[in-house]
Formats: structure tokens, sequence, C-alpha cells
């Protein structure tokens, strides 16, 4: 039987962590859900689904529609795309088949690349085995969610780049519709002898693209690996850079906003794989404590301060000023809160 072999590559790294990961997992469902209802995708669509922080894993191998089971997605350090293009690749090689003389393979696969920044590793090696050996045979869309991914780099992968303005309303709802349809019109096309047709994607839907270079961090955010004092579990507190003056009639709060960069975006819980999907070589980036607005409560077990920071280094959780014994060290100290006027102090940062 000839499959229509569609890779759903998800960027689940810290900066996607919270909403975003949650509708992408939502939205994968529904595709699938969707897909079950339309003969021609019942008959040939296989789905794939590989994740990728500072390290890539298939989450789903290519799997026939009707066995296929979304997975959950994880969230990890680093945007490792090089290393997710050599496992998507890596799957191709495995589980697609090539047409010979004497038998027709599978169809031409489609690939849905989604990521929001830069990548954290070096992709140019990666990038070159795109060209030689897959980029006349595979069809290649990538999707810049809210604009902020590398657009020049991504040019060098494919024509089709899609900038998804994920600040609109029922953004993911639509995203997720376009892909259906995409996939939908595609297994009509190829069934038929054509090649990939992508749906019209909606008006409203398109977002600015950025391009930034390779840089190692996503300046974007600043993200940290917390641990709960009382139950040990880890946590990931993401804060994005604010990038405008927040205006106010009153010049000392106006004042506050411009001077400090980051403000709070999430705190979500995270499981071990975690650290498996991140990526621990590059050197621990530093941000000062002065940088960062907002103090997250734990998602554990609720206390109201989740980024204590203790001599060692690690950050956790604790019920406000005193005593508390770190989990990560196991040492005690005493904690307090600091207004920013002494300067600050600097904490290590993922890679986002």
């Amino acid at each position: 039987m000839r499959k229509f072999p569609i890779f759903l590559v998800v960027d689940v790294s810290e900066s996607m962590a919270g909403e975003p990961l949650t509708q992408l997992e939502t939205g994968i469902r529904a595709v699938a859900s969707d897909l079950l209802s339309d003969p021609y995708a019942l008959e040939t669509a296989w789905i794939s689904v590989i994740g990728f922080a500072g390290r890539p894993r298939t989450l789903t191998p290519l799997t026939e529609l009707v066995d296929f089971v979304p997975p959950h997605l994880p969230v990890g350090g680093g945007t490792g795309l090089g290393a997710a293009l050599v496992q998507l690749m890596d799957e191709i090689d495995r589980n697609v088949t090539r047409s010979t003389s004497e038998r027709k393979g599978d169809w031409k696969p489609l690939v849905f690349l989604m990521t929001d920044g830069v990548p954290t590793d070096d992709p140019r090696a990666a990038i070159a085995r795109w060209k030689t050996g897959y980029a006349h045979r595979v069809a290649l869309v990538a999707v810049s969610i809210g604009g902020g991914a590398d657009e020049r780099l991504l040019r060098q992968l494919t024509d089709d780049i899609i900038a998804f303005d994920d600040t609109t309303e029922d953004a993911f709802k639509r995203f997720i519709g376009w892909i259906t349809n995409s996939v939908k019109s595609s297994t009509r096309s190829v069934t038929a002898g054509g090649g990939i047709s992508l749906a019209k994607m909606d008006d409203g839907m398109a977002a600015s693209g950025a391009a930034m270079p390779y840089a190692g961090v996503d300046d974007r955010y600043a993200v940290f690996v917390g641990k709960c004092g009382k139950t040990r579990a880890h946590y990931v507190v993401k804060y994005e850079k604010h990038m405008g003056r927040v205006g106010s009639r009153d010049p000392a709060l106006a004042h506050f906003f411009e001077t400090r960069a980051y403000l709070l975006n999430a705190v979500v819980p995270v499981q071990q794989d975690y650290f498996e999907l991140s990526d621990s070589s590059a050197g621990p980036a530093r941000i000062n404590s002065t940088e960062l607005i907002g103090q997250p409560t734990c998602p554990h077990c609720r206390a109201r301060f989740s980024m204590a920071v203790c001599g060692c280094g690690g950050i956790h959780c604790v019920a406000g000023d005193g005593k508390a014994t770190c989990p990560w060290c196991g040492k005690k100290g005493v904690y307090g809160s600091s207004d920013g006027s002494d300067g600050g102090f600097d904490i290590a940062r993922g890679q986002g």
C-alpha cells in the first residue's frame, strides 16, 4: 500500500511552554479526528510527530491514520533545529519507501515544521544534507509561530514559509484548520496524480516575519528551571521580553516598566523528559534579577515565591521570607526579598 507520509515537526522548547504547547497538543488531536472523516485521508495518510528542543525525539513514528494516537508534547531546553532536521531525515530514510524502476514507492512526504524562535545549535551541516538529498523529494512547509523564527534560515530549507500570528482571536483553531484542509486537499491531489496542494490561509492569520541570527540563546525569553521545595518536582518559569515603553501617568511606574526587560509569561510543571530533551552542552547564559518583572507561585505546592535562588544557583519555591531548605543542594538558608536597589544578582537562564 502506498503511503502519503505526513510529518509534524514541533518546536517544544521552553519558549513554547504554557498555552502555545497546550493549544498545539489539542490541535494535533483535532487534525487526527477531522481527517478520520475524510475518505481520501483515511485511505492514504500516515502521520508522524517529532518534537524538538535542545534534542529531538520521535514522539509518534510514522503511523497509519486509523491507528494514530496523538502524543503528549513535552517541554525541553534549547531549540536544536539542526538536530531536528537530522531526526526528520533519518525517519524519512527508515520509513518512506522510494520509487524504483520496478515499483512505485510512497507519495512525496509533506512536512510541517513549526517553530517560534531561532536555533540554539548550529544547523549548517543538517541544512547542507537536506539540500543535497531531501529538498527535491520532500514538501516542507515552515511555520514561524508568531513570526519569531529566523526566516532567512528557513528560506534555505523551503520557499513555503508561513508566518503565523498566534495573538489573533481563535488563532490556533484557525491554524489547525488550515493544516487539516491542506492535508485533505493534498491527499486528493496526490492520488489524482498531482502534487502537494496547500489550503488558502485565512486573512488576518499572517504575522510579520523576523530574521535573527544564530546566537545560542533565544533572547526574546528568559527561562529558568526550578524545583518545588516540598515535592522536589520540577517546573519552568518563562519571562517574555518587553519590547516597548509602557505608557503611564505615573512617571515612576513608567520608568519601572521601561528599564526592566522581561515580564512574567508562564510557569509550568515539567517531567523528567525535560532534561532528556534539553541540550546541556552550551554554557549557561545569565541575567540580572532586576530585569525580571513578576514573581510566580509554585505550580506544585502553590508557595507564593517560586524564583528563590540558593547560593548553589538552584531556583526553588519558598512560602516567604525566612529560613528554607534548598531542594537542589539540601542546604538551609535565610531568604529575603529584594527591591533591586542593591543592584540585584545574576541568575543562570535557559536557552529558550
